[in-house]
């Protein structure tokens, strides 16, 4: 009995890790306006199907929402106080968001 648990915990942890390594890749970019609490961010490629508006995104040390997509720009919504450390022409790392965010409540 004790085998088999250790098996099936082998078996979840190789599966678990196994999503990950196929987790989509980050684009790169740059930010070309900041406007409030919006920030623009220009990719050198075209953007990922998983980009699209209303979702979750990390970027930026946060987890900013997209507000609109067209062909390889990006318009992220950061809190105020995120947004105003922001500098036009930063460096920028789009990911996938990992779904740990706090949901609220």
């Amino acid at each position: 009995m004790k085998r088999l648990i250790t098996k099936l915990a082998v078996l979840f942890a190789m599966a678990a890790f196994a999503t990950a390594a196929f987790a989509a890749e980050a684009v790169k970019g740059k930010v070309t306006a900041v406007d409030g609490e919006k920030v623009t961010v220009t990719t050198e490629r075209d953007l990922p199907a998983w980009v699209k508006k209303g979702v979750n995104v990390e970027a930026l040390g946060g987890a900013p929402t997209v507000v609109e997509v067209k062909g390889n720009e990006v318009v992220l919504k950061f809190g105020k106080a995120k947004a105003a450390k922001i500098k036009t022409d930063s460096t920028v790392t789009i990911s996938e968001a990992a779904g740990d965010e706090l949901q609220g409540c």
